[in-house]
């Protein structure tokens, strides 16, 4: 059964949708509702549904406020809007930003039951051809795993863990040899260069799992294509040049890194009360020496770094659900919760009660 996300801000509106018998019918099941365009969101947020109907003109967030939030978030789903005939005009927005199909009001049971079967017919289609590149892709995945330059991934692990510039002229003979194997098919190169630098995402998240805290790397796919074996290659050459800068940055092809070290402390210790005065005992340094250096080569201030570890366990201990806001505090060690509070909210834009509610 399709699952329904119903929106209006008209009680009587949504009783009325509730009440058709079409729905079972056509497969479909209500299985919430929502007063206006915020409360969809946060629906959607905590759960699978394959359509919505939403009402245009709302009060908070209005139907089109909605599509555009939906457009932004890249949520893909099937969105039919209720309208009245003066609010033609909005329908005709929407329609313009990718909504399915409008229903205007009152609705009665032939019109819903129509609308009803074109988005079956429209969801199916969607998750027959969904599947179809779904099992695609799986076929030319093992396909590819013949094809997959092992050695040159060793290659490039080994040349990045130790900060060798050559990593980049190892990228270009990488690419060449996939671009060969692969016979200059884009698609099939995509993949194969994606699973490269997984797999190097991988090694380094092994050996230095608290480097993702600090370190957001872009997604292969987020990354713009213009077009072209050229340009593939410089995407793929430069997205290990951002790998190989984070390795210098932090150090991490030097055994005796300060700076490593100190990053690995403030991981090691995020719960206990942070300075460099005790990084200093532990690597037998000046503090000051410590804190400019750690800027020089991270960008960081010291405290902001500590903060923002802090802050990402946080998160973590938030999400479990097996602590009051409180205790989190308390656990980072902030004899404040309101300071924590504070700091939380300028970290992430909500304050703890609100990034619980949430469920982010």
């Amino acid at each position: 059964m399709y699952k329904v996300l119903i929106v209006d801000d008209d009680k009587t509106t949504r009783y009325m949708l509730k009440r058709f018998k079409k729905w079972s019918e056509n497969g479909f099941v209500i299985k919430e509702e929502a007063c206006d365009g915020k409360e969809a969101l946060k629906k959607l947020e905590s759960g699978q549904f394959d359509l919505v109907i939403t009402d245009i003109k709302m009060p908070g967030m209005d139907g089109i406020e909605f599509l555009n939030e939906l457009k932004v978030a890249k949520v893909d789903i099937c969105v039919i809007f209720l309208s009245t005939h003066s609010d033609f005009n909005y329908a005709k927005q929407g329609i313009r930003l990718g909504v399915f199909d409008y229903m205007t009001k009152p609705v009665n049971d032939d019109v819903l039951g129509e609308t009803l079967e074109r988005t079956k017919r429209h969801l199916d289609e969607k998750n027959l051809q969904k599947m179809k590149f779904e099992e695609e892709r799986k076929l030319l995945e093992e396909n590819l795993q013949f094809y997959y330059p092992k050695k040159r991934e060793i290659n490039l692990v080994s040349l990045l863990m130790s900060g060798d510039s050559q990593i980049l002229e190892e990228a270009e003979r990488t690419f060449l040899d996939i671009s060969n194997t692969c016979e200059n098919n884009f698609y099939k190169m995509d993949m194969l260069l994606e699973k490269v630098l997984t797999k190097l995402s991988e090694e380094m998240a092994v050996v230095y799992p608290w480097l993702g805290i600090v370190e957001k790397m872009e997604s292969w796919d987020s990354i713009p294509y213009g077009g072209g074996a050229e340009d593939l290659k410089k995407r793929f050459v430069e997205y290990i040049g951002r790998m190989l800068e984070t390795v210098r940055k932090y150090e991490l092809h030097q055994p005796d890194s300060i700076v490593k070290k100190t990053c690995e402390y403030v991981l090691n210790h995020v719960e206990d009360d942070i300075s460099l005065e005790k990084i200093a005992q532990e690597v037998h340094m000046r503090s000051d020496y410590i804190g400019k250096l750690f800027k020089k080569k991270t960008g960081y201030h010291f405290s902001d770094y500590v903060t923002k570890v802090k802050m990402e366990h946080a998160k973590y201990l938030i999400r479990t659900g097996n602590y009051k806001n409180y205790e989190v505090s308390e656990k980072l060690g902030y004899s404040s919760p309101d300071y924590f509070s504070r700091l939380f909210k300028n970290y992430t834009g909500y304050t703890p009660i609100e990034f619980r509610k949430r469920g982010i």
